[in-house]
Order: C-alpha cells, then sequence, then structure tokens
C-alpha cells in the first residue's frame, strides 16, 4: 500500500504491533511448559535460548526495515507514502523511541499557525484594498486633505506596500501643488520622495512615475549643478515607467518636460552639465515636441501639453502653429489655479507672437 492516512494507519500499526509481541510471548511460554513437560531441563533451557535468537533476529529484521521507511505528511491531508521497496512490511514499532503516538501523526504547530497567519494576512489585505478603493475617490478631483492625512497614517503603518506608498507620493504631488506655503511645499516633496525611495526596489510603473514627479519638483530648491543631476535622476525613472506602461500618457508628457528642459539649458548651464558628465545630457525641440504629441494622441489634452507643445513651435520659429495652440489655450475657461498660471503664460506669448498670426510658413520670418 503506497498511500496510507495517518490518523488510521499508524494507531493500527503500532497496536498491531503490540499485538506480535504479545502473541510471541505466549508463543514462547507455552512452549517452556511443554518442553517442561516432556523434556529435561537442559533441553527446556536449550530451546529457551533458540526461541530467543529466533524472537531477537526476528526483531533486528523488523529494525532494519524500519529504518528504511520513508514518511512523508503533507500539510494538507496528513497521508503517508511508502516507497516502491517497502510494499512487504506489516508494522513497525515506536518502541524504544520517546515519541508519543498523538506527538507521532500529528502535524506541526508551525503549519497550523502558518496557515492562521495566511488567512489573518489575506483578510488584512482585502480590507486595505477597500481602504485604498475609498480614498481613491476622495482624491480623484482636487487635492483633498483628509485623503492625505489618510495616506499618511497608512504609509507608516504599510510603509514597504508599494500600493500604498505610490498612492502617497501622488497626493503629496497634489498638496505640493496646492499650497502657497513655499516650505509646506518644500516639505512635502520631500516628504513623498524619502517614502518612494524605500520601496525604490519594487519595480513598479506608478512608483516611479509619481516618484519621478516629485523628484522633479525638488529641483526648485536645488543649485544648478544639483538640478541637472537630479534631471537626469527624474529621466532615468521616467524611461523605466515607461518601459512598463509605454501607452501612459502622463510618462510622455513627463519625458517632453525632460527633454525640452535639457533643449533649453543656456550657455552656463550646459558649461556646469560639462563638469557633471563624460557626455552632456542632450535633446532636441523636436524630441519634445513628439513626447508632448505623443502624449497629446494618447488623451492627454490639458491646458499644460498644449502650451509645451506651442513653447516647443516657437522653438522651431513654428510660429503660426504655436498661435493655433495658444488661441486655443484662452479659448477654454480657467478651472484651477494650475490653469490659470498657463492662461496668464499663455496671453504673455501670444502678445509677443501676435504679429506672425497671418504666417503660413516660417521660413518667410527668416
Amino acid at each position: 500500500m503506497n498511500h496510507l492516512q495517518s490518523g488510521s494507519f499508524i494507531p493500527a500499526a503500532i497496536g498491531l504491533t503490540v499485538g506480535v509481541v504479545s502473541a510471541a510471548s505466549i508463543f514462547i511460554y507455552h512452549k517452556i511448559l511443554e518442553n517442561q513437560y516432556h523434556s529435561n531441563l537442559k533441553g527446556a533451557e536449550a530451546r529457551i535460548a533458540e526461541l530467543q535468537e529466533e524472537l531477537e533476529y526476528v526483531r533486528r529484521s523488523q529494525q532494519k526495515k524500519k529504518q528504511k521507511v520513508s514518511q512523508k505528511f503533507t500539510s494538507n491531508d496528513s497521508t503517508y507514502t511508502a516507497t516502491d521497496n517497502e510494499t512487504d512490511i506489516d508494522v513497525f514499532s515506536t518502541a524504544d523511541t520517546d515519541i508519543g503516538a498523538d506527538e507521532f501523526y500529528d502535524c506541526s504547530d508551525s503549519e497550523s499557525i502558518a496557515a492562521e497567519n495566511d488567512i489573518r494576512l489575506s483578510k488584512e489585505l482585502n480590507q486595505l484594498d477597500l481602504i485604498l478603493k475609498t480614498i481613491d475617490k476622495e482624491a480623484s478631483g482636487d487635492f483633498n486633505i483628509q485623503a492625505y492625512y489618510k495616506l499618511q497614517t497608512l504609509v507608516k503603518s504599510h510603509y514597504d506596500n508599494v500600493n500604498v506608498v505610490w498612492r502617497f507620493a501622488k497626493i503629496c504631488y497634489k498638496y505640493a501643488e496646492a499650497t502657497d506655503n513655499s516650505d509646506t511645499r518644500k516639505n512635502i516633496i520631500r516628504e513623498g520622495i524619502e517614502q518612494c525611495e524605500k520601496v525604490l526596489y519594487i519595480q513598479n510603473a506608478d512608483l516611479y512615475k509619481w516618484y519621478a514627479i516629485l523628484v522633479g519638483l525638488n529641483g526648485d530648491y536645488l543649485s544648478t549643478a544639483e538640478q541637472i543631476k537630479n534631471g537626469v535622476h527624474f529621466k532615468n525613472y521616467v524611461l523605466k515607467a515607461l518601459e512598463m506602461q509605454p501607452d501612459d500618457k502622463e510618462l510622455h508628457y513627463l519625458l517632453g518636460r525632460f527633454k525640452f528642459e535639457i533643449a533649453s539649458l543656456n550657455w552656463l548651464k550646459k558649461k556646469v552639465a560639462a563638469t557633471l558628465f563624460s557626455e552632456i545630457p542632450s535633446a532636441s525641440y523636436d524630441e519634445a515636441l513628439d513626447c508632448f504629441e505623443t502624449a497629446s494622441r494618447l488623451g492627454h489634452n490639458t491646458p499644460q501639453i498644449k502650451l509645451f507643445i506651442s513653447k516647443c513651435h516657437i522653438a522651431l520659429k513654428q510660429y503660426s502653429r504655436a498661435i493655433n495652440y495658444l488661441d486655443n489655450i484662452l479659448k477654454e475657461p480657467a478651472l484651477t489655479t494650475a490653469d490659470e498660471n498657463v492662461h496668464a503664460e499663455a496671453k504673455r506669448l501670444l502678445d509677443q507672437y501676435s504679429g506672425y498670426r497671418s504666417s503660413q510658413d516660417i521660413y518667410l520670418y527668416i
């Protein structure tokens, strides 16, 4: 038999073993009496010696076979499995051991505790998912301070949970953009960055995206040299996120921002960059424009991206195209403070380049 339930097999085996030993003892006893009646004392002693040797032989044989038994118990059905060459073994004994019957076939407490921990962890994760879904609804619009506090509390106890961390980074970005206090903004940005850096070893596109965004915002508080290093760090994480999420419109926009800023570096900043890198980070306005237009095709049609598309066209001396985008921006209502800032910038550029409104070809104005 190759597959036996331990709950019935082992107690029966132990009982059968005891029965075999008892039967052997009775057999020996009766044999002694018989020899006492039918032979002399010397013959009886000789026969006892023979029977003892036979019993010892049987005991040694069983001990050898016992050592060959392979016991395999699974945590799910507590089964015993014998190897193919063990089918001739009827019983084995736990005599001369300190293992009790219950202890022998009982599953270990550690397996039971592990199963309970798995169940408890599963329940906690399900509960966390529900909490995060509720927070997602609260934070779906403009900045919500209550959503920030909830995520701030969660991230303290779930600092290694990437789904909590990237949401916290996102709410930190919203908080930083909503506040007018420079010190508060700086602290919130740093808070989000520090939480992200605890789990950057986890490959997650949302984590890398919101980390990169906060890194980009943090550039406002750095020196020129640090800003350039910071920008490269920003780009690297945007590219990592794009590898995992190539159709993310926000990531294409962010990559466009990096390329636009590198293309816009003045002479002084380029000299600084040359001292920091063996090869100066390079990008063109054409590359930046391609990123912005890709983001727009994917559905990123905010006033801000239209503003950067117009700036690229201006840098490429494609003024009429730039003016079309600027006009479209000003036709839309400014719903947020950020929109108001974009409107102000668009109006300034339109006033500056309105003389090219009738232009059909950039080369007419070279």
